[in-house]
């Protein structure tokens, strides 16, 4: 593995998508990320559809890159395995519920006592204090309650619209990412480890950071604005004859220049639209006029037209995105190996660095196929490691 993590060695012990996206991150970044899955781990366990060569592409897509260690944490024997790995490692991330992890034996208090400069990163609904620590949350409860819900969707529409994928996991994997490579900075200064607690909640209230702060300087609540920005104007998606597209960067000092291309030389000295805020104003009366003057050619033409001058771009289906020749360039859709002896292809990292390269390079592993690998690495001999296989502590593979 290459990457700038190189050397770091993360024990994983996150489950669903909003911990293994995190981990996901440092993987990519070259960490060596040890998974622990439950002992009767096996791909039907592991993760939802669609399945390509008996391997859940769900969970291959988050867990790519990472080895995979069989163990019943419960078991008599797990804890002496568990500290053992623990010493030996940079980082530890987690996302069960508070206090799961305390109750194992395994709590934060407990393990830096072992290893006192662990980088401790827990991931969960609502994070380790507050009111809420004891409630759990999903994906939709976060876009919810961090208030994305009541931005998304069309203007009077009386349905609301979550995102259309899982920004309220992925955000807070995102950010515990972020947390863990803050953390090990900071550690290569002190020498000590420390506590990263990340919420999903207050990932989305980051996230609404402009939304929010409007509404804090001026009391201003922004609802669903559907195509367009809430303050410029134009700024917004408009129709053409075939297909929609993205259109920004319209600003007074282009705004005639717009209206020319456009073919709308008869609103350049219009009192109601020469200044962006007037023409939010009279957005209900502007709005018919460009949609009418876009319809009028295609997607392709108005982009040509346009791109000189302004920023603009197609509004792309998923099948679109991931055959659009600057995502093949710089290498974002990439096939990785199944354990299985196929391919699935996937997303790769956005963080493109010019030596330490990193990026997806391996699928994700056969459950348990490092087990015996990872206690070999921590001291523990073939004799004790066949002695925790025997006892049903461990497993080196899916079990029937």
């Amino acid at each position: 593995m290459t990457g700038p993590l190189n050397g770091i060695k993360v024990l994983d012990f996150t489950w669903a998508l909003a911990g293994p996206y995190g981990s996901m991150l440092l993987s990519d970044l070259g960490a060596d990320v040890q998974k622990i899955e439950p002992l009767q781990q096996d791909e039907r366990r592991r993760g939802m559809g669609p399945y390509v060569h008996d391997v859940s592409s769900y969970f291959f897509s988050v867990n790519r890159g990472k080895k995979s260690l069989l163990i019943d944490l419960k078991a008599e024997g797990a804890q002496e395995i568990i500290l053992a790995l623990i010493r030996d490692s940079d980082v530890l991330t987690e996302n069960f519920s508070p206090g799961t992890m305390d109750r194992l034996g395994f709590g934060y208090e407990a393990l830096k006592e072992v290893n006192p400069g662990l980088v401790y990163a827990s991931t969960s609904g609502f994070g380790h204090t507050g009111p809420y620590k004891d409630r759990g949350a999903v994906d939709i409860i976060a876009q919810a309650m961090g208030g994305l819900i009541s931005t998304t969707g069309h203007e009077g529409d009386p349905l609301p619209s979550k995102a259309g994928y899982s920004i309220g996991d992925m955000a807070s994997g995102m950010f515990t990412a972020i947390g863990v490579l803050s953390a090990l900075v900071e550690r290569s200064t002190s020498g000590f480890g420390q506590r990263v607690d990340v919420a999903m909640l207050d990932s989305q209230v980051a996230l609404m950071e402009n939304p929010i702060i409007r509404h804090l300087a001026t009391g201003e609540v922004q609802g669903r604005m559907g195509l367009r920005h809430p303050l410029n104007t134009p700024h917004q998606l408009f129709p053409t004859n075939d297909g929609w597209i993205a259109v920004a960067g319209v600003k007074d000092s282009n705004w005639q220049l717009f209206l020319g291309i456009l073919g709308l030389d008869e609103y350049i000295s219009d009192e109601r639209f020469v200044r962006g805020a007037l023409r939010t104003e009279n957005y209900a009366v502007l709005e018919p006029i460009l949609f009418a003057a876009f319809r009028r050619n295609s997607a392709r033409y108005w982009i040509e037209h346009l791109e000189e001058y302004f920023l603009v771009g197609p509004v792309n289906t998923i099948e679109d995105v991931v055959n659009d020749p600057q995502v093949k360039f710089r290498n974002m859709i990439v096939s990785l190996p199944t354990w299985t002896g196929g391919e699935i292809k996937v997303s790769n990292t956005p963080v493109k660095l010019s030596r330490t390269v990193g990026g997806a390079v391996r699928g994700a592993s056969k459950p348990g196929e490092h087990t015996e690998e990872l206690l070999k690495g921590v001291g523990f001999s073939a004799e004790q490691i066949d002695e925790f296989v025997s006892r049903g502590v461990v497993a080196t593979g899916p079990m029937d």
